[in-house]
């Protein structure tokens, strides 16, 4: 929020050195290119998203060592993490001259993201993904290692995915 505030950059894409902004170029890129995980350019930031009712209670050590944690901080998704902070950007700050313009589109549509096809994946993530999960056009020329057969997504899944872009 700092460079909005400051009115150096007036959305969360264009907040250089944030973590919101890796987060963003890691959901715009990941959905284009199929970056894996580790190698995105926000696998160093601790996950947002903790449940709070089946998760560890405690501190969770980073298992890959490029990060101090794997545990979320906030019983939320990313998306509804980085639509929170797109709605707070948006008020004005008593004391600061900047903030994101009304007239500019929220984030999701900004990065082309459904709202109501991204909560049903995220709600139903077990039930659409089987073995794997990701974008047809990553997942569609894998094969297992094991048996060598391709993977499949759901019909379901895929409409979804068709109107994330």
């Amino acid at each position: 929020m700092n460079p909005i505030r400051a009115a150096m950059a007036e959305t969360l894409e264009q907040s250089d050195h944030t973590s919101v902004q890796r987060r963003i170029e890691s959901i715009t890129s990941n959905r284009s290119n199929c970056i894996p995980a580790a190698k995105r350019r926000d696998s160093f930031l601790a996950p947002v998203t903790i449940d709070e009712r089946s998760g560890q209670i405690g501190p969770c050590v980073s298992q890959s060592g490029k990060r101090c944690s794997d545990k979320g901080f906030l019983p939320m998704s990313l998306e509804d993490y980085v639509e929170m902070l797109d709605w707070t950007a948006r008020q004005i700050a008593p004391g600061k001259s900047g903030r994101t313009p009304a007239d500019t589109p929220p984030v999701l549509k900004r990065l082309g993201l459904d709202g109501t096809a991204w909560c049903e994946l995220v709600s139903d993530f077990g039930r659409l993904f089987c073995t794997v999960a990701g974008r047809p056009e990553c997942v569609d020329p894998l094969r297992s290692l094991r048996t060598h057969r391709r993977y499949h997504l759901r019909r379901r899944a895929r409409e979804l995915l068709a109107r994330v872009d």
